[in-house]
């Protein structure tokens, strides 16, 4: 009796969500618009949707590169690196977040910046930031990483094996 109450709740539970789900996907038609008007309630910001004025997608290049000074002048401040060295990051730093400005100038020069646009401008972000890993030596503890993977391994555990 008690496989037979389980079978019938389950089958009823079945029932009546099939019975909610028609109006529901009917609704699911109606709210990308209402969705795209709605205030983001998700963890982080809100996604940029493109086309996008050039002010605010310049200010939102700016805090980004503000975020990454900090980060890295916070690890220099933890790590205790000496001044000539700051000096030294700091110019490298200058540089490379000149590159990405000037990208983000030219562009903003229509006032519109493209979906396009955006991606050429994080292309070369992310570029950059290679490239300054590998001005000051940072990648060096990724080798290290990937040598150690090549070792090898014994794979599962090994089987004992009384001894005679």
């Amino acid at each position: 009796m008690n496989k037979l109450a389980r079978i019938a709740s389950t089958l009823a539970a079945l029932a009546a969500l099939s019975s909610a789900a028609a109006p529901a996907a009917a609704a699911a038609e109606e709210t990308p618009v209402a969705a795209a008007k709605a205030p983001h309630h998700g963890r982080g910001k809100e996604r940029p949707r493109f086309p996008m004025e050039a002010a605010p997608f310049s200010k939102r290049v700016d805090e980004k590169i503000a975020k990454q000074r900090a980060k890295v002048e916070a690890r220099m401040q933890k790590g205790g690196v000496p001044d000539a060295r700051r000096a030294e990051i700091r110019k490298v730093l200058d540089d490379v977040q000149a590159k990405v400005r000037a990208a983000v100038g030219k562009a903003a020069k229509d006032g519109v910046i493209t979906q396009d646009e955006a991606k050429q401008v994080r292309k070369l972000a992310r570029e950059a930031r290679k490239a300054i890993a590998e001005q000051l030596g940072l990648g060096k503890k990724h080798e290290k990483k990937e040598k150690r993977e090549k070792r090898e391994k014994p794979k599962g555990r090994p089987i004992p094996v009384p001894v005679t």
